[in-house]
Order: C-alpha cells, then structure tokens, then sequence
C-alpha cells in the first residue's frame, strides 16, 4: 500500500498565506493533492496542516486530515520529521510514502507513477523528482524502511526528472500563469 501525504503548513515566512494563495482556481496546495488522487498507484492521500481553512477546504473534498498539534508544528521542521509524525498517525502502516510538497506544482500523475514504478523496479529506499538543472523539485517518495530509520535524507536514493517547481515568493508563482 502506498500513501500520499502532503504537509500543508499554515505559515509561510516568505510567501505569507503561501499554501492556500489561489492559483489556477484552487489553493496551492490542493495540486499537490489532487496529483496523488488522481495516481491509480496510490491508494490513500491524507493532508498533514495546522491551518483550520486547509482543514475545512480538505474535509469538504473528503480527503482525510492529520492535524499537526502545537507540539508537532515548528515552522522550521525538517519534512522527513512532518512526514514521520503523519506516517506514525495513521492506522495502516504503507510499504511507502509519497509526497510532493504543498508548494510545488506542475507534477503530475505521470511524475507519481514514474517515481513509484522506478522504487519497485530497482528496490530503491527513496525518490525524488529534479528539474532539468539539477535541483530537487519537491516529489519525495520514502519506503516504510526509510521512513521508520532515516534521521537525515539518504545518498541511496533513485530520481526522476519533472516540470515540477518548488515555490518560495508570490513572484515566482505569478510567472508561471
């Protein structure tokens, strides 16, 4: 069983209101969501926040939520610690754990698929997703192992490459309508 899971956190330093900014008629984070809905390969999505309207907006789409108490929500928090909190707070125990971050959109089910395929076919512990230059890009696919043992992400990892782009300031967003 593979699991979605995006962290969708209330403050954004930065960009504030970075994650629920509409942009193409939806909140931000919600194509990130959407991506692993539609992914045949994934069989649950949750979404991990501490913002009462991300809560709300998931609920009315009945895509379940994992709330981030005071105690597990540090703005500065690492996403392999927000993923493992998600991870431990749900009921089935996955072989792994996809994500694609809330501030990343353009990936899509075919990015999804790629990465998951790419883990089975060569036993690979994770997976991430690169731009054409290079850098990660926000696609991150973790086993059950790398998940329950990694403090820190490995070196023992297979990546894809994706139109994805991770998305810091309001500007960087507006050039890519």
């Amino acid at each position: 069983m593979i699991v979605g899971i995006v962290a969708a956190k209330k403050e954004s330093s930065r960009f504030p209101g970075k994650n629920k900014f509409v942009f193409r008629d939806k909140p931000l984070f919600w194509h990130s969501v959407e991506t692993l809905l539609k992914s045949r390969l994934v069989n649950k999505v949750y979404v991990a926040t501490d913002d009462e309207e991300i809560k709300s907006y998931c609920e009315n789409k009945n895509v379940p939520v994992i709330w981030r108490n005071k105690n597990a929500s540090d703005t500065n928090d690492k996403l392999l610690n927000i993923l493992k909190f998600a991870f431990y707070s749900i009921k089935e125990e996955p072989s792994a754990i996809i994500t694609i971050m809330a501030n990343c959109p353009n990936h899509t089910v075919k990015d999804v698929n790629k990465a998951i395929n790419i883990m089975k076919e060569h036993s690979l512990r994770e997976v991430r997703s690169f731009d054409r230059s290079g850098l990660e890009n926000g696609l991150l696919l973790l086993s059950r192992d790398a998940i329950k043992h990694l403090v820190e992400m490995s070196c023992y990892i297979g990546g894809i490459i994706t139109d994805g782009k991770e998305i810091h300031y309001k500007e960087e967003l507006l050039k890519l309508t």
